[in-house]
Protein backbone atom coordinates (compact mmCIF):
# COMPACT_ATOMS: atom_id res chain seq x y z
CA UNK A 1 0.00 0.00 0.00
CA UNK A 2 2.89 2.50 0.71
CA UNK A 3 4.53 1.45 -2.57
CA UNK A 4 0.92 2.37 -4.32
CA UNK A 5 0.86 5.46 -2.80
CA UNK A 6 3.89 6.66 -3.15
CA UNK A 7 4.79 5.83 -6.62
CA UNK A 8 1.43 8.01 -7.44
CA UNK A 9 2.94 10.88 -5.13
CA UNK A 10 5.96 10.10 -7.33
CA UNK A 11 4.60 10.56 -10.45
CA UNK A 12 2.04 13.77 -9.45
CA UNK A 13 5.52 15.24 -8.30
CA UNK A 14 7.62 14.33 -11.86
CA UNK A 15 4.80 15.04 -13.55
CA UNK A 16 3.52 18.45 -12.63
CA UNK A 17 6.35 19.84 -11.27
CA UNK A 18 8.88 18.61 -13.41
CA UNK A 19 7.70 17.38 -17.16
CA UNK A 20 4.94 19.50 -17.93
CA UNK A 21 6.91 22.45 -17.06
CA UNK A 22 10.15 22.22 -19.07
CA UNK A 23 7.58 20.57 -21.77
CA UNK A 24 5.16 22.99 -22.04
CA UNK A 25 6.26 24.85 -24.70
CA UNK A 26 6.41 21.86 -27.09
CA UNK A 27 3.44 20.48 -25.72
CA UNK A 28 1.43 23.63 -26.64
CA UNK A 29 0.65 24.64 -23.16
CA UNK A 30 0.99 27.38 -21.00
CA UNK A 31 2.31 27.20 -17.87
CA UNK A 32 -0.94 29.21 -16.20
CA UNK A 33 -2.65 26.19 -17.70
CA UNK A 34 -0.33 23.53 -16.22
CA UNK A 35 -0.81 25.77 -12.98
CA UNK A 36 -4.59 25.45 -13.53
CA UNK A 37 -4.44 22.01 -14.00
CA UNK A 38 -2.83 21.18 -10.92
CA UNK A 39 -5.15 23.30 -9.02
CA UNK A 40 -8.18 21.23 -10.70
CA UNK A 41 -6.69 17.82 -9.40
CA UNK A 42 -5.70 18.59 -5.78
CA UNK A 43 -8.49 20.58 -5.31
CA UNK A 44 -10.63 17.44 -6.82
CA UNK A 45 -8.51 15.03 -4.96
CA UNK A 46 -8.99 17.12 -1.99
CA UNK A 47 -12.85 17.56 -1.99
CA UNK A 48 -13.46 13.77 -2.61
CA UNK A 49 -11.80 12.27 -0.04
CA UNK A 50 -14.63 11.90 2.08
CA UNK A 51 -16.23 10.09 -1.02
CA UNK A 52 -13.10 8.09 -2.16
CA UNK A 53 -12.81 6.50 1.40
CA UNK A 54 -16.04 5.47 1.46
CA UNK A 55 -15.37 4.03 -2.20
CA UNK A 56 -11.90 1.94 -0.88
CA UNK A 57 -14.20 0.51 2.27
CA UNK A 58 -16.59 -0.38 -0.40
CA UNK A 59 -14.56 -2.14 -2.81
CA UNK A 60 -11.16 -2.22 -1.00
CA UNK A 61 -7.90 -0.44 -1.01
CA UNK A 62 -6.42 -3.03 -4.25
CA UNK A 63 -9.61 -1.84 -6.66
CA UNK A 64 -9.19 2.12 -6.40
CA UNK A 65 -5.22 1.32 -6.62
CA UNK A 66 -5.71 -0.17 -10.30
CA UNK A 67 -8.46 2.66 -11.03
CA UNK A 68 -6.30 5.19 -10.23
CA UNK A 69 -3.35 3.71 -11.90
CA UNK A 70 -5.05 3.34 -15.44
CA UNK A 71 -6.90 6.18 -15.19
CA UNK A 72 -3.47 7.79 -14.84
CA UNK A 73 -2.36 6.29 -17.61
CA UNK A 74 -5.48 7.63 -19.67
CA UNK A 75 -4.06 11.55 -18.80
CA UNK A 76 -1.03 10.94 -19.01
CA UNK A 77 -1.05 9.42 -22.73
CA UNK A 78 -3.97 11.97 -23.98
CA UNK A 79 -1.75 14.53 -22.26
CA UNK A 80 1.77 14.18 -24.05
CA UNK A 81 0.59 12.09 -27.69
CA UNK A 82 -2.10 14.32 -28.01
CA UNK A 83 -2.18 17.81 -25.52
CA UNK A 84 -5.42 19.60 -25.93
CA UNK A 85 -5.95 21.78 -22.73
CA UNK A 86 -9.59 20.97 -22.41
CA UNK A 87 -8.54 17.32 -21.97
CA UNK A 88 -5.93 18.21 -19.52
CA UNK A 89 -8.03 19.78 -17.08
CA UNK A 90 -10.70 17.45 -17.62
CA UNK A 91 -8.21 14.46 -17.09
CA UNK A 92 -6.53 15.46 -14.45
CA UNK A 93 -9.71 16.50 -12.61
CA UNK A 94 -11.11 12.77 -13.41
CA UNK A 95 -7.37 11.68 -11.71
CA UNK A 96 -8.41 13.20 -9.08
CA UNK A 97 -11.57 12.22 -8.23
CA UNK A 98 -9.83 8.38 -8.73
CA UNK A 99 -6.80 8.66 -5.99
CA UNK A 100 -8.92 10.16 -3.54
CA UNK A 101 -9.80 7.28 -1.48
CA UNK A 102 -6.18 5.82 -1.26
CA UNK A 103 -4.66 8.19 1.29
CA UNK A 104 -7.66 7.36 3.90
CA UNK A 105 -7.42 4.00 3.58
CA UNK A 106 -3.76 3.32 3.48
CA UNK A 107 -3.65 5.19 7.14
CA UNK A 108 -7.02 3.83 8.00
CA UNK A 109 -5.37 0.36 7.27
CA UNK A 110 -2.30 1.57 9.31
CA UNK A 111 -4.31 2.59 12.35
CA UNK A 112 -6.08 -1.25 12.02
CA UNK A 113 -3.27 -3.57 11.93
CA UNK A 114 -0.56 -1.30 14.25
CA UNK A 115 0.17 -2.95 17.69
CA UNK A 116 -2.48 -2.00 20.09
CA UNK A 117 -1.06 1.17 22.09
CA UNK A 118 1.07 2.11 18.92
CA UNK A 119 -1.35 3.34 16.30
CA UNK A 120 -0.31 7.00 16.91
CA UNK A 121 2.97 6.23 16.13
CA UNK A 122 2.15 3.68 13.49
CA UNK A 123 0.05 6.32 11.37
CA UNK A 124 2.97 9.12 12.25
CA UNK A 125 5.42 6.31 10.27
CA UNK A 126 2.71 6.06 7.92
CA UNK A 127 2.67 9.48 6.66
CA UNK A 128 6.58 10.59 6.90
CA UNK A 129 6.95 7.43 4.65
CA UNK A 130 5.32 8.64 1.80
CA UNK A 131 6.88 12.15 2.14
CA UNK A 132 10.34 11.07 0.56
CA UNK A 133 8.66 9.63 -2.67
CA UNK A 134 7.77 13.38 -3.51
CA UNK A 135 11.06 14.75 -3.10
CA UNK A 136 12.40 11.30 -5.28
CA UNK A 137 9.89 12.52 -8.00
CA UNK A 138 11.72 15.70 -8.37
CA UNK A 139 14.97 15.09 -8.30
CA UNK A 140 14.47 11.62 -10.28
CA UNK A 141 12.12 13.76 -12.92
CA UNK A 142 14.83 16.65 -12.85
CA UNK A 143 17.79 14.33 -13.71
CA UNK A 144 15.57 12.53 -16.77
CA UNK A 145 14.51 15.56 -18.32
CA UNK A 146 17.53 17.17 -18.48
CA UNK A 147 20.14 14.18 -19.31
CA UNK A 148 17.72 11.79 -20.90
CA UNK A 149 14.47 13.81 -21.84
CA UNK A 150 12.65 11.66 -23.98
CA UNK A 151 12.88 8.69 -21.80
CA UNK A 152 10.94 11.18 -19.18
CA UNK A 153 7.05 10.24 -20.18
CA UNK A 154 8.66 6.64 -20.07
CA UNK A 155 9.53 6.59 -16.54
CA UNK A 156 5.96 8.50 -15.74
CA UNK A 157 4.31 5.02 -17.73
CA UNK A 158 6.17 2.56 -15.87
CA UNK A 159 5.46 3.87 -12.64
CA UNK A 160 1.73 4.15 -13.08
CA UNK A 161 2.10 0.97 -14.91
CA UNK A 162 3.74 -0.61 -11.10
CA UNK A 163 1.18 1.30 -9.80
CA UNK A 164 -1.87 -0.73 -10.97
CA UNK A 165 0.09 -4.16 -11.31
CA UNK A 166 0.45 -3.41 -7.01
CA UNK A 167 -3.30 -2.82 -7.17
CA UNK A 168 -3.54 -6.07 -8.17
CA UNK A 169 -1.90 -7.93 -5.54
CA UNK A 170 -3.88 -5.44 -3.22
CA UNK A 171 -7.20 -7.00 -4.15
CA UNK A 172 -7.69 -8.53 -0.85
CA UNK A 173 -7.27 -6.03 1.63
CA UNK A 174 -10.46 -5.03 2.46
CA UNK A 175 -11.80 -2.63 5.18
CA UNK A 176 -14.32 -4.35 7.32
CA UNK A 177 -17.79 -3.17 6.02
CA UNK A 178 -20.26 -1.38 8.35
CA UNK A 179 -22.68 -3.49 9.70
CA UNK A 180 -24.80 -0.67 10.92
CA UNK A 181 -25.06 3.28 9.85
CA UNK A 182 -23.08 5.83 12.81
CA UNK A 183 -25.44 6.28 16.25
CA UNK A 184 -25.89 9.76 17.40
CA UNK A 185 -23.03 8.71 20.13
CA UNK A 186 -20.68 7.84 17.36
CA UNK A 187 -21.61 10.53 15.07
CA UNK A 188 -20.50 13.22 18.02
CA UNK A 189 -17.38 11.74 18.39
CA UNK A 190 -16.99 12.66 14.92
CA UNK A 191 -18.32 16.56 15.00
CA UNK A 192 -16.17 17.10 17.45
CA UNK A 193 -12.89 17.37 16.24
CA UNK A 194 -14.13 18.71 12.71
CA UNK A 195 -13.20 22.37 14.03
CA UNK A 196 -9.63 20.73 15.21
CA UNK A 197 -9.27 19.15 11.76
CA UNK A 198 -9.37 22.66 9.97
CA UNK A 199 -7.27 24.15 12.40
CA UNK A 200 -4.03 21.55 12.66
CA UNK A 201 -3.64 22.17 9.30
CA UNK A 202 -4.60 25.72 8.69
CA UNK A 203 -1.93 26.27 11.48
CA UNK A 204 0.79 24.18 9.31
CA UNK A 205 0.13 26.06 6.24
CA UNK A 206 -0.16 29.46 7.41
CA UNK A 207 3.54 30.60 7.02
CA UNK A 208 3.83 28.73 3.41
CA UNK A 209 4.18 32.37 2.12
CA UNK A 210 6.11 34.34 4.24
CA UNK A 211 8.34 32.13 6.13
CA UNK A 212 10.91 33.00 3.15
CA UNK A 213 10.26 36.16 3.36
CA UNK A 214 10.82 36.40 6.66
CA UNK A 215 13.60 34.07 7.77
CA UNK A 216 15.87 35.88 4.63
CA UNK A 217 14.43 39.33 4.68
CA UNK A 218 14.48 39.93 8.41
CA UNK A 219 16.17 37.56 10.67
CA UNK A 220 18.80 38.01 7.87
CA UNK A 221 19.83 34.52 7.18
CA UNK A 222 20.92 32.96 4.76
CA UNK A 223 19.48 30.13 2.55
CA UNK A 224 22.33 27.19 3.87
CA UNK A 225 21.60 28.72 7.08
CA UNK A 226 17.25 28.32 6.48
CA UNK A 227 18.31 25.01 5.16
CA UNK A 228 20.26 23.76 7.91
CA UNK A 229 17.39 25.25 10.22
CA UNK A 230 14.65 23.17 8.36
CA UNK A 231 16.90 19.78 8.31
CA UNK A 232 17.54 19.75 12.14
CA UNK A 233 13.52 20.12 12.54
CA UNK A 234 12.53 17.08 10.32
CA UNK A 235 15.33 15.30 11.44
CA UNK A 236 13.96 15.75 14.74
CA UNK A 237 10.50 15.04 13.79
CA UNK A 238 11.35 11.73 12.16
CA UNK A 239 13.65 10.81 15.05
CA UNK A 240 11.16 11.76 17.78
CA UNK A 241 7.82 10.30 17.18
CA UNK A 242 9.03 7.20 17.74
CA UNK A 243 10.50 8.00 21.16
CA UNK A 244 7.89 11.09 22.12
CA UNK A 245 4.86 9.08 20.27
CA UNK A 246 4.90 6.91 23.34
CA UNK A 247 3.41 9.22 25.58
CA UNK A 248 0.13 9.12 23.73
CA UNK A 249 0.32 5.51 23.08
CA UNK A 250 1.12 4.70 27.09
CA UNK A 251 0.36 7.76 29.07
CA UNK A 252 -2.71 9.30 26.79
CA UNK A 253 -2.90 11.85 24.92
CA UNK A 254 -4.39 14.72 26.42
CA UNK A 255 -0.92 16.07 28.30
CA UNK A 256 1.52 15.35 25.50
CA UNK A 257 -1.59 16.90 23.21
CA UNK A 258 -1.79 20.44 25.00
CA UNK A 259 1.66 20.05 25.94
CA UNK A 260 3.09 20.14 22.48
CA UNK A 261 0.71 22.93 21.54
CA UNK A 262 1.52 25.23 24.52
CA UNK A 263 5.03 25.24 23.68
CA UNK A 264 4.39 25.69 19.44
CA UNK A 265 2.53 28.45 20.52
CA UNK A 266 5.66 29.92 22.69
CA UNK A 267 7.93 29.42 19.85
CA UNK A 268 5.97 31.42 17.36
CA UNK A 269 5.62 34.19 20.32
CA UNK A 270 9.59 33.80 20.16
CA UNK A 271 10.26 33.51 16.82
CA UNK A 272 8.38 36.92 16.69
CA UNK A 273 10.85 38.78 18.11
CA UNK A 274 13.17 38.31 15.35
CA UNK A 275 15.77 36.11 17.58
CA UNK A 276 19.44 35.75 16.31
CA UNK A 277 20.31 32.65 14.30
CA UNK A 278 21.97 30.71 17.55
CA UNK A 279 18.30 30.97 19.42
CA UNK A 280 16.55 30.09 15.97
CA UNK A 281 18.23 27.05 15.87
CA UNK A 282 17.48 26.24 19.65
CA UNK A 283 13.82 27.46 18.55
CA UNK A 284 13.42 25.09 15.57
CA UNK A 285 15.38 21.82 17.61
CA UNK A 286 12.45 22.84 20.45
CA UNK A 287 9.35 22.94 17.40
CA UNK A 288 10.85 19.88 16.03
CA UNK A 289 10.49 17.76 19.48
CA UNK A 290 6.96 19.75 19.74
CA UNK A 291 5.54 18.51 16.30
CA UNK A 292 7.14 15.23 16.55
CA UNK A 293 4.83 14.60 20.10
CA UNK A 294 1.52 16.36 18.00
CA UNK A 295 1.50 14.30 15.20
CA UNK A 296 1.25 10.91 17.06
CA UNK A 297 -1.05 12.59 19.40
CA UNK A 298 -3.16 13.58 16.88
CA UNK A 299 -2.97 10.31 15.38
CA UNK A 300 -3.95 8.80 18.87
CA UNK A 301 -6.63 10.72 19.46
CA UNK A 302 -8.64 10.04 15.62
CA UNK A 303 -8.28 6.26 16.66
CA UNK A 304 -9.50 6.32 19.76
CA UNK A 305 -13.07 8.39 18.68
CA UNK A 306 -13.30 7.25 15.04
CA UNK A 307 -15.55 4.05 15.13
CA UNK A 308 -13.47 1.14 13.55
CA UNK A 309 -16.19 0.26 10.59
CA UNK A 310 -16.52 3.77 9.61
CA UNK A 311 -13.23 4.95 9.96
CA UNK A 312 -12.02 5.26 6.39
CA UNK A 313 -14.62 6.84 4.95
CA UNK A 314 -14.39 9.40 8.00
CA UNK A 315 -11.03 9.91 7.46
CA UNK A 316 -11.85 10.77 4.15
CA UNK A 317 -13.84 13.23 4.93
CA UNK A 318 -12.09 14.31 7.46
CA UNK A 319 -9.28 15.38 5.17
CA UNK A 320 -11.50 17.28 3.10
CA UNK A 321 -11.62 19.77 6.21
CA UNK A 322 -8.08 19.50 6.29
CA UNK A 323 -7.87 20.34 2.76
CA UNK A 324 -9.79 23.52 3.63
CA UNK A 325 -7.64 24.46 6.51
CA UNK A 326 -4.27 23.68 4.33
CA UNK A 327 -5.85 25.94 1.64
CA UNK A 328 -6.68 29.13 3.73
CA UNK A 329 -3.78 29.27 5.52
CA UNK A 330 -1.34 30.70 3.18
CA UNK A 331 -3.73 33.40 2.44
CA UNK A 332 -4.60 34.33 6.36
CA UNK A 333 -0.62 34.57 6.38
CA UNK A 334 0.02 36.98 3.78
CA UNK A 335 -3.37 39.12 5.29
CA UNK A 336 -2.23 39.21 8.46
CA UNK A 337 1.50 39.94 7.48
CA UNK A 338 -0.23 43.05 5.48
CA UNK A 339 -1.97 43.83 8.73
CA UNK A 340 0.16 43.50 12.01
CA UNK A 341 3.69 43.41 9.92
CA UNK A 342 6.70 40.45 9.29
CA UNK A 343 5.84 39.02 12.86
CA UNK A 344 1.76 39.13 12.05
CA UNK A 345 1.87 35.30 11.33
CA UNK A 346 3.46 34.22 14.05
CA UNK A 347 1.23 35.89 16.35
CA UNK A 348 -1.82 34.44 14.34
CA UNK A 349 0.52 31.30 15.01
CA UNK A 350 0.39 31.24 18.44
CA UNK A 351 -3.35 32.35 18.57
CA UNK A 352 -4.41 29.59 16.99
CA UNK A 353 -2.69 27.20 19.23
CA UNK A 354 -4.06 28.37 22.10
CA UNK A 355 -7.60 28.26 20.54
CA UNK A 356 -6.88 24.42 19.86
CA UNK A 357 -5.68 24.16 23.51
CA UNK A 358 -9.01 25.57 24.56
CA UNK A 359 -10.72 23.21 22.24
CA UNK A 360 -9.11 20.08 23.38
CA UNK A 361 -9.75 21.22 27.26
CA UNK A 362 -13.21 21.43 26.06
CA UNK A 363 -13.38 18.18 24.09
CA UNK A 364 -12.11 16.11 27.07
CA UNK A 365 -14.09 17.52 29.60
CA UNK A 366 -16.97 16.64 27.12
CA UNK A 367 -15.57 12.64 27.16
CA UNK A 368 -14.89 12.99 30.93
CA UNK A 369 -18.70 14.24 31.15
CA UNK A 370 -19.80 10.78 29.21
CA UNK A 371 -20.62 12.93 26.23
CA UNK A 372 -18.61 11.23 23.85
CA UNK A 373 -16.70 7.71 24.61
Amino acid sequence: MLLTLGLLEFTRAAFFWVYLPFSSKELGLSLSLVGLAWVVHSLTEALSRGIGGFLVQRIGFGAVGVLSGLVGLLALSGTILNPNSWFLLASMLLWGVSISGLQPGYLSFSSRIAVPGREGRAIAYSQFLVMPWIGLGWVLGTFFIRNLPESTSLLLFVALGLVTLLGLTSLGVREPLPKQSLNIRQLMQVLIIVPTAFAQLFLQNLFNLVILKFTLTHLKLTEWQLYLAMGLAATVVFLGAGILGRLPDRRGIWLPLITSLGTLAAIFLLIAQKPSYPYFLLLCLLGGIAFATFVPSWNALLVRLLPTEHRTAIWGSLMVVEGLGAATGPAVGGFLWDWLGPSGPFWGGAVVCGLLIVFYGFVYWRLRRGIAA
